[in-house]
């Protein structure tokens, strides 16, 4: 260590601004540092702050150097008006902060020891020299709060919440609060016990009628938690009228009762403080607690200007001070105004504005969630961590053993509904989200259920169920006049391919319409080889003996990329307007963690009630009636046709058509007749069938009319001889130059 001082001392020489010092031990160097002011104040050897033409300035070598920097320290009768004084006592020599941020990181951030000395030495100058013109504060840039680095004890709360509890005349508020206390039964706060206390704002009277107010358990290891109690305290009117500005500023060296009260006082916070601790002394009147109580105490001072980092100018100084309420006390506080009082951290509570900010995410929409198995679990965590508000959450199943390979969750949760574990865990992070345990198809036909599932203030509302039931289901529940974005998502291919369905204004097209869609277009063989190949799809997996699940085999690294990337999309997809439909379409590489996004608008489907059926309805890709009325407007003088691809649904009652199959070289055209040929027909069908990884099917034909004229009974003839040589529905469509017909044999409608 003696060499260690030598050599601090021989690199110091070499910084222009060290003019002298001398090596004090083993263990310290002092070091005389020029200080640059102006002329005036250089005459008098002295800045109208206190600070000296040359300051000494001692660089302590700790047991751990050089893996940790020198620990300096100013002269004992240094003044202590500055801002970026490090907490401590009043006869503990002041200690400078130097850095913005770590400063044994800055010391070790330079290779060799060194550039780090030198660069200690060089911000232990500039601190000296703003100091000497008072310029350690920039009113521009706001108050420099009070440092608090180093320190142990913390109290979280919701700083706007504090703020916004000041009134113009003094006073309190208290608020319930949870506390982790650490260390033994006689342990001090600063001396072996520290605590942590944490409030989520809720105003309470101090009532010793309330036993839940303050409660207390041991845990392990010397810990205990319980309830306990925070003083918000803000400053009384001066007599002269107005606000009490404290415009000084004082480093925090607070350690006791007395100096507490002293702090209060000096701000004009000592008559609610006063308050506040006779209340809470008298919730203990004849009651007792086998357990040590921290208390978290608030000092809101006024300052001349904002705080930096904040709009207010309101200073939030909090405090912890320890009750002993055993039985047999004299007093809650043994040694009086002696007892311990810690100095203690703010940090912000856990609030969805917080997440917003360190995200760096706008506020969003509130969010339903369909489905809380692995790839909804990590979408509803990734949006709450990004303080957008989760309302509900939606799943019948409950959580195994296996879905701990890939789910949001933890192996706590094993044993627990998803849905309800989710949301707690929800809760945890500031959402007050609720929670649905029944089945979603099945309630979502309900309307007191579907509210609970996709409550009115729910403005996007994701499926990530991967079920056909619940995206027929939600299709059915929604009218177009609901305000909300409906978005599914799933991963499928061994979560090497995702998609987004994202529905257009007015819920057209919906999810049906979309998935239809993408059937019919993906042109992406990797995309289509991972949606549509049975390899690459679903597998069966043994999870219990006599039993299996759908499910893919995955590691979570890959879940929960691709995962991450539908949360991006999402969020990009529900800050966009709602005019059309959307397709995203994310593929990442088989052997290297990379992905690609593609996305696709979709305009909405028209829609024509099919004559003939019981409430049916014929749904038609924009692309595709596209392409009908333009192959009808090319034969001008004679009718044409062609063959409907897509898919149907009895429970919705629709007919959905996203692609049209030419006309085989045989069919005959006339000014009043189209026949359908049947030349290569059949083969046709079922490639169309296979390239869609046999999703899409014949569902029907579609002929022209020269004439604005609907079905004949010609027209109808044939919608009978379709019922029978077809399987049903199988829908014929008649394009005239102004509309679609549709219509459907009465026997085939309900098929």
């Amino acid at each position: 260590m003696s060499a260690a001082a030598e050599h601090l001392f021989r690199v110091a020489q070499s910084h222009p601004e060290c003019c002298g010092g001398m090596v004090l031990g083993a263990d310290a160097v002092r070091l005389d540092i020029k200080v640059e002011m102006p002329l005036h104040m250089k005459a008098d050897g002295l800045s109208t702050t206190g600070v000296r033409t040359v300051e000494p300035v001692t660089f302590s070598i700790p047991a751990n150097y050089p893996w940790q920097s020198p620990r300096v320290s100013l002269r004992a009768d240094f003044p202590r008006i500055f801002p970026h004084l490090l907490p401590g006592t009043s006869d503990a020599l002041p200690r400078p902060c130097l850095v913005d941020g770590d400063q044994d990181e800055f010391f070790l951030q330079f290779g060799l020891v060194e550039y780090g000395l030198f660069h200690l030495i060089e911000q232990m100058a500039i601190w000296l020299r703003k100091a000497a013109i008072s310029d350690l504060i920039d009113p521009v840039q706001g108050w420099e709060p009070m440092m608090r680095r180093g320190l142990v004890d913390v109290l979280a709360l919701d700083a706007e919440a504090v703020r916004s509890a000041v009134r113009k005349s003094g006073g309190y508020v208290a608020w319930r609060a949870r506390f982790l206390r650490r260390g033994e039964r006689d342990a001090q706060l600063m001396s072996g016990a520290s605590a942590w206390i944490d409030s989520a704002a809720s105003k309470t009277p101090l009532s010793r009628e309330d036993d839940t107010l303050f409660t207390g358990s041991r845990i392990s290891n010397g810990a205990s938690r319980g309830a306990t109690v925070v003083g918000v305290i803000w400053p009384d009117k001066p007599p002269s009228g107005g606000e009490l500005i404290s415009d000084h500023y004082i480093p925090e060296d607070v350690t006791d009762l007395r100096g507490l009260r002293a702090r209060a006082v000096s701000y004009g916070c000592g008559r609610g403080l006063d308050l506040f601790l006779g209340n809470v002394s008298r919730c203990f009147e004849g009651y007792h607690i086998d357990a040590v109580i921290p208390i978290g105490v608030i000092l809101c001072v006024r300052r001349p200007f904002h705080l930096i980092g904040s709009s207010s100018a309101i200073e939030l100084l909090p405090y912890i001070i320890e009750l002993r309420p055993f039985a047999g006390r004299k007093s809650l506080l043994a040694r009086g105004d002696d007892e311990p009082v810690a100095p203690a951290l703010h940090f912000q509570a856990m609030t969805l504005g917080l997440l917003r900010t360190l995200s760096g995410a706008p506020e969003r929409v509130p969010l339903a969630m369909l489905g809380c198995g692995s790839v909804g679990s990590k979408l509803a965590l990734h949006a709450a961590r990004t303080g957008q508000s989760v309302i509900t959450v939606s799943d019948n199943g409950w959580l195994r053993p296996h879905n701990m390979a890939r789910h949001g969750l933890g192996p706590a949760h094993v044993g627990a509904n998803k849905a309800e574990a989710l949301a707690g865990e929800l809760r945890d992070l500031g959402q007050g989200t609720a929670h649905h345990l029944g089945d979603i198809a099945v309630g979502l036909h309900d309307a007191d259920l579907r509210s609970q599932i996709v409550p009115a203030a729910a403005k996007l509302v994701v499926n990530a169920t991967a079920s056909l039931a619940v995206r027929e289901a939600l299709a059915a529940a929604t009218k177009p006049r609901d305000r909300n974005r409906q978005i599914e998502a799933a991963l499928f291919g061994r979560s090497r391919m995702g998609y987004l369905l994202i529905d257009g204004a007015d819920h057209n097209p919906n999810h049906c319409d979309l998935m239809a869609e993408l059937y019919a277009t993906l042109d992406d063989p990797e995309a289509a080889s991972l949606l549509f190949d049975p390899d690459e799809g679903l597998a069966e997996v043994q999870i219990g003996q006599g039993c299996g699940s759908l499910t893919m085999t995955v590691d979570d690294a890959q879940l929960s990329m691709m995962t991450a990337g539908l949360a991006k999309e999402i969020n990009r997809a529900a800050g966009q307007p709602d005019k059309e439909g959307t397709i995203v379409i994310g593929v990442s590489g088989s052997d290297a963690p990379t992905m690609r996004w593609s996305r696709r608008a979709v305009p909405p489907f028209e829609t024509v009630a099919i004559e003939g059926s019981d409430g049916w309805q014929l749904r038609i890709a924009a692309r595709v009636a596209e392409c009908i009325r333009s192959e009808a407007a090319s034969f001008k003088n004679v009718e044409t046709g062609g063959l409907m691809i897509g898919l149907s649904s009895a429970r919705l009652k629709t007919v959905t058509v996203v692609d049209i199959l030419d006309a085989p070289p045989d069919s005959q055209r006339s000014p009043t007749l189209f026949l359908l040929g049947t030349q290569g027909l059949r083969k046709s069908i079922e490639c169309r069938h296979l390239a869609s990884g046999r999703t899409l099917f014949d569902v029907g034909t579609w002929h022209s009319h020269l004439a604005d004229e609907g079905p004949s009974a010609m027209d109808w003839n044939t919608a009978a001889d379709l019922a029978i040589s077809r399987a049903p529905p199988s829908v014929l469509l008649i394009v005239t130059p102004r509309r679609f017909h549709a219509l459907i044999a009465k026997e085939n409608a309900g098929g």
